[in-house]
């Protein structure tokens, strides 16, 4: 095969490679990069050609420009089997169809090697772009490669192309050489041809083979042979003298022109009859015409599709059209799709080149296409819909505000800023169902742009509004902010009664409102024991009534919030690891960083630091999407609070980079400055400490009472403490106490009664918070609070605590501490393993491999690695195989 491709036997060898490699299971990407006509397109039909031989699956797909918008047009020509399943996807985030297909990627992939063959990669659309970086981040873990050719004299300015170019191999077509044009030549004259010639032509076409290949074709049909003479007929067939001869090739027979113009109209993936439509001809005149254009060499049958040759020739015809001509055809093309029920995409496909809309089925069919790339997450191509929609000259004035609420809608994820701007100007100019759409969208812009305290001003805000037109319309809003707004600062908590009667207009309306309660309970600390049972009730209706979508995870936060704040553990584990699977199952990044903020609250008040580093690092993550803003829990100061817990003080400090110091006025941001008041408490800076405390204090809203969300007050007293402001010390201790103690739960009111009996110099307040705390989870508010008693035996309990779960904050204090009372401080085994290299060490010890403990603990594989190599360590052992003997031996111990 490769004497048949002069000049490309280092790109062969590329494109073989990678075929073998992922026959081995080894998966590339390769983008093909360089201008039209340099050969690009045979290069991937001879890879496809390769995979075929070697038994692979070759999944191939043309990208067009009329298609551009169409929402994962080329990924649906990928697996059009999956077609439906991905225009069923309902979701808010543009990651539920990019799962859907990859994982008929990965079905296809579980069955042998596969083969994506993509040409014309700068036309594709945005959906389909974005899939496809999506399965380039994944490629190493099947046997998959992607091979994509593009063009790149368009290509500038597209971001997606870009981002997969740099995932990829990519592989710079260059033109042919004189040696390699002079073969060409050969074959094409059946002689040997003269060197000078042959320079001549590779000059004409410089070098480019479809361009050189037709000047062959111009010469031959001219009747010029391949000499030294013919020289000066060689330099006239330049590339424009091709494009120029093809126009008047076509002009010969009657009807080819009209023929040829409506097929670049319609488009690679349109019918014979389409064309014929849009060309305006008769029967016999469209069948002489083709046959023309087959014999010229310009058109091919091409999977019973009329197609053009070369892309060239393509645009040497849409060269012939004026732009008035080309709209006027597309508008053809458009009602003759339009009378015939073709898809709703290829109507609007011509829409889109027809200028603005005139009739009024054609806002409806592009708003309805906007509505179907809406639903499947292609937010790009919606946008662009809905513009063209608005651009229609005459619209009823209702008809343009739902528009323009549908493309606010459509640019959350893409431009979040424009999206909040767009929809903060037709909040006042809308009512009833309206006026409730766009303040739910508002809302999610505001959470993605402002944080979540912004987004509760604008709950309260509209929520009246909304409520005295339709009470119903208010679940979808309480939903949204759940988990991602404070409820008991907005007047959600005057309505729920009311709310709570019309539930049923919710498919999720009775879990939406015990979902609420059960955060409120937690937000002003009511009652843990009523707002567990809420939280509880509301996990079972959510999961009950079938598989949740992206969209409704809203409420699975807020009736985690109201489980964790009641220190209900191990049940929000539990229903974390149910979220986190339908996340990574469906691709949900967004959800995933949610379940990782709660197993960070989960790690941090139970003591696990090495697990709260984790997951910490997982929220505080790099924004999921592009241009969606930050996400919801990226707040900062978890990663910070994590290697505060650890005692790793400097990291701490590094980690807060920029926010390590100064004022801070975002509301979001009360967790750095929680962060930052135990850190200075650490360093013993009193004064940093006690501002950063009251600085968390202010931050928070006034209705947020609820000491497990930060013990900001306990901070301030303790840096008081440190002051010698006895008065304002006790003040912040007491103030804190009360509703730890109305709230009851064990590392809640076990770190209040501690510090308030540092600052009282109560031992009885720090017995009593020991008494609480001792068999619980709150391992950290126990040896907070032994630490403070001060007494050797629990010290050493503390000490042997804080070694084991990583507790290193308070690991020095203890040994002083111990000291002072003449007591020798343990050293800590080698082979004393912590919680989670334990769990990690037993599951490996039966043969789990790493893939299959990641899926069980729901750790990162890294952190997998990283606690088998620091258990290898300790034990002194090689490897896995030693395990199980270690294991048993230092259990003996």
């Amino acid at each position: 095969m490769g004497g048949r491709l002069p000049g490309r036997a280092a790109e062969l060898q590329v494109l073989a490679e990678a075929v073998g490699a992922a026959g081995v299971g080894r998966g590339r990407v390769i983008v093909l990069s360089g201008e039209a006509g340099i050969g690009k397109t045979t290069l991937l039909r001879y890879a496809g050609d390769l995979g075929r031989a070697a038994g692979m699956c070759v999944l191939r797909a043309n990208a067009s420009v009329l298609e551009r918008e169409f929402a994962f047009g080329v990924a649906r020509q990928l697996l059009p089997d999956l077609d439906g399943a991905v225009l069923k996807a309902r979701v808010e985030d543009p990651f539920e169809a990019v799962q859907a297909l990859f994982s008929g990627i990965r079905e296809i992939a579980s069955a042998g090697p596969a083969l994506l063959v993509v040409d014309d990669l700068q036309w594709a659309d945005a959906a389909s772009l974005r899939f496809l970086n999506y399965v380039a981040t994944r490629i190493g873990t099947l046997p998959v490669t992607v091979l994509a050719g593009r063009r790149l004299d368009d290509t500038e300015g597209e971001p997606l192309v870009a981002e997969l170019t740099a995932r990829a191999d990519q592989v710079w077509v260059a033109p042919l050489d004189v040696g390699d044009v002079a073969e060409l030549a050969g074959r094409a004259f059946g002689q040997e041809v003269d060197d000078g010639f042959a320079r001549a032509c590779h000059a004409a076409g410089g070098g480019n083979p479809f361009l050189v290949t037709q000047a062959l074709a111009v010469l031959q049909e001219r009747g010029v042979r391949p000499t030294g003479d013919a020289i000066p007929d060689v330099t006239s067939a330049t590339s424009q003298a091709v494009v120029d001869c093809t126009a008047s090739r076509l002009r010969t027979v009657d009807g080819a022109l009209e023929l040829a113009q409506a097929l670049t109209v319609t488009g690679d993936h349109g019918s014979l009859e389409l064309a014929v439509e849009v060309a305006g001809l008769t029967t016999d005149r469209a069948a002489s015409a083709l046959d023309a254009l087959l014999r010229g060499r310009m058109v091919k049958y091409e999977q019973d599709e009329i197609v053009f040759v070369h892309s060239i020739i393509a645009s040497a015809v849409a060269a012939t059209l004026n732009p008035l001509r080309t709209r006027a055809l597309h508008v053809t093309a458009a009602e003759f799709c339009h009378r015939h029920f073709l898809s709703t995409e290829r109507i609007a496909a011509h829409l889109l080149q027809a200028g603005p809309p005139r009739e009024d089925w054609q806002v409806d069919v592009l708003t309805e296409a906007a509505e179907g790339s809406h639903r499947v997450g292609a937010f790009e191509s919606a946008a662009t819909l809905l513009r063209h929609a608005l651009s229609a000259p005459r619209l009823p004035d209702g008809r343009r505000l739902r528009l323009r609420a549908g493309l606010g809608a459509a640019l959350i994820v893409d431009d979040t800023a424009a999206a909040r701007e767009t929809l903060a100007e037709l909040l006042p100019l809308t009512s009833g169902d309206l006026y409730a759409q766009v303040a739910s969208d508002l809302l999610l812009a505001t959470l993605n742009t402002q944080g979540f305290s912004a987004g509760t001003t604008v709950v309260g805000a509209v929520i009246d509004t909304v409520a005295g037109h339709d009470l119903a319309a208010v679940l979808p809003l309480i939903a949204r902010s759940m988990g991602a707004g404070w409820l008991s600062d907005s007047p959600v908590r005057a309505v729920l009664d009311q709310v709570e009667t019309v539930a049923d207009a919710h498919p999720h309306g009775l879990a939406i409102v015990c979902a609420a309660r059960a955060q409120l309970a937690g937000e002003i600390a009511s009652d843990a024991e009523a707002g567990a049972v809420q939280a509880a009730r509301a996990l079972d209706l959510f999961w009950g009534a079938g598989e949740p979508e992206a969209a409704d995870m809203h409420i699975q936060y807020g009736a985690i919030q109201g489980l964790l704040t009641a220190e209900r553990f191990d049940d929000v584990l539990a229903w974390t690891a149910r979220a986190e699977e339908l996340a990574a199952r469906r691709g949900w990044p967004v959800v995933l960083r949610g379940t990782a903020w709660v197993r960070f609250m989960c790690a941090l008040l139970a003591g696990h630091t090495d697990d709260a580093l984790a997951a910490a690092r997982v929220v505080e993550g790099p924004p999921a999407t592009p241009g969606s803003g930050r996400p919801i829990f990226h707040v900062g100061g978890f990663v910070a609070g994590a290697l505060l817990a650890a005692g790793r003080l400097d990291e701490a400090e590094e980690a807060l980079g920029a926010l390590a110091s100064g004022e801070l006025r975002s509301t979001d941001q009360f967790v750095v400055a929680g962060t930052r008041a135990g850190l200075r408490l650490a360093q013993n800076r009193w004064e940093e400490a006690l501002a950063d405390a009251l600085m968390c204090g202010r931050l928070l809203p006034a209705p947020v009472d609820n000491p497990l969300v930060l013990p900001w007050r306990s901070l301030g007293a303790l840096a008081a403490h440190g002051l010698g402001d006895v008065e304002q010390a006790r003040r912040l201790a007491d103030d804190e106490l009360r509703p730890a103690r109305r709230w009851g739960t064990p590392h809640t009111l076990g770190v209040a009664l501690s510090a308030a009996g540092i600052v009282h110099g109560d031992t009885a307040l720090l017995r009593e918070a020991v008494d609480l705390t001792r068999g619980t989870p709150a391992r950290s508010a126990l040896v907070r609070a032994l630490l403070a008693l001060d007494e050797p035996d629990g010290l050493a309990e503390a000490l042997r605590i804080a070694e084991q779960y990583g507790m290193g904050l308070f690991v020095p204090a203890l040994r002083e501490a111990l000291r002072a009372h003449g007591r020798r401080p343990g050293t800590r085994p080698a082979t004393a393993l912590t919680r989670g290299e334990q769990a990690v060490a037993d599951l490996a010890a039966r043969g789990l491999t790493n893939a299959a403990i990641s899926g069980r603990l729901h750790l990162a594989p890294r952190t997998v690695e990283q606690h088998l190599t620091r258990t290898y360590r300790k034990l002194g052992i090689a490897g896995r195989t030693e395990l199980a003997s270690a294991l048993r031996t230092a259990q003996r111990r």
